[in-house]
């Protein structure tokens, strides 16, 4: 049966390849250094939203790495079976279970993470609700709830966070989900849209607010990515067709490509970029 230091090291080892180029250049000293940029032993990162899709493979992907991982969702079966899927990776996991919305919810997440594992360092807002509405049919209190969790929840969370880490002159990252949705239309889908860009401005601007802290603050906005949220919409075939012929690379993405951009912007990689929505879309954005 392999440890908990095999499981991880088969675990990154997809990763590693691409990082480092195995095929044969460069010394071992250089693969090492490259490696080394990735490294989040000893780092505590919350997810939320963290049951399934996006943010389960981010908690796969960040914890491949070395980070603990905090899996925050509001399913307790869809959170405990992420931590199940975590140790078996050898990687160190505990599930929160919590309605990210609810008044005082970011700070009871925070306490539990800090009391178990003594710390944080990586937030990443993954939470979220979409729905495809005819802008002039959406209910009210659909549109309420949609701005509560994709907005409401992202900000409160990211407030959280930098309080902590300022009062403890601590350095730390923030990675939130936005979405193409956030910086192009997309018919049927106005209030997600609107909370979406929202998102975009509020990354925008908290970097730089709390950059004087060493605070980093990025966002991913994701295309068309396979998931349990997106594959009636997929698997519709006047949908389906419609989103692959906007996307250049002509297919959904995969969850696994939306972890990786979140690995990058978790790790001192990224150490030089705050402030900045990278966009992993397959092109939808670009074309």
């Amino acid at each position: 049966m392999l440890g908990r230091d095999s499981s991880i090291a088969i675990h990154r080892s997809f990763v590693v390849q691409e990082v480092t180029g195995c095929s044969g250049g460069g010394s071992d000293e250089m693969k090492t250094q490259y490696r080394d940029m990735f490294n989040l032993d000893g780092r505590v990162a919350i997810i939320t939203g963290a049951g399934r899709g996006i943010g389960k493979a981010i908690g796969h992907a960040l914890g491949a790495w070395g980070a603990k991982i905090v899996v925050a969702d509001i399913d307790s079966d869809l959170a405990k079976g992420t931590v199940d899927e975590l140790e078996a990776a050898g990687i160190d996991a505990i599930a929160v279970v919590l309605d990210i919305t609810a008044s005082g919810a970011p700070k009871d997440l925070f306490d539990t993470a800090e009391s178990r594992f003594g710390r944080t360092d990586i937030l990443v807002n993954n939470a979220g609700v979409s729905a495809r509405i005819p802008a002039e049919s959406y209910p009210d209190a659909d549109f309420d709830a949609m701005v509560d969790l994709n907005l409401g929840a992202v900000f409160r969370g990211m407030r959280e966070a930098a309080s902590r880490w300022i009062k403890e002159e601590h350095p730390g990252v923030i990675i939130n989900l936005a979405s193409f949705a956030g910086v192009v239309a997309d018919p049927l889908s106005a209030p997600y849209a609107a909370t979406k860009g929202a998102v975009v401005q509020l990354t925008r601007t908290c970097a730089v607010e709390w950059a004087p802290y060493g605070i980093r603050v990025n966002a991913i906005g994701p295309g068309y990515v396979r998931t349990e949220m997106t594959a009636h919409t997929l698997d519709t075939p006047e949908a389906g067709a419609v989103i692959r012929a906007k996307t250049a690379l002509g297919r959904a993405g995969r969850t696994d490509e939306i972890a990786n951009a979140a690995l990058y912007l978790a790790a001192d990689a990224s150490s030089y970029t705050t402030g900045h929505i990278l966009m992993v879309d397959g092109g939808w954005t670009a074309a």
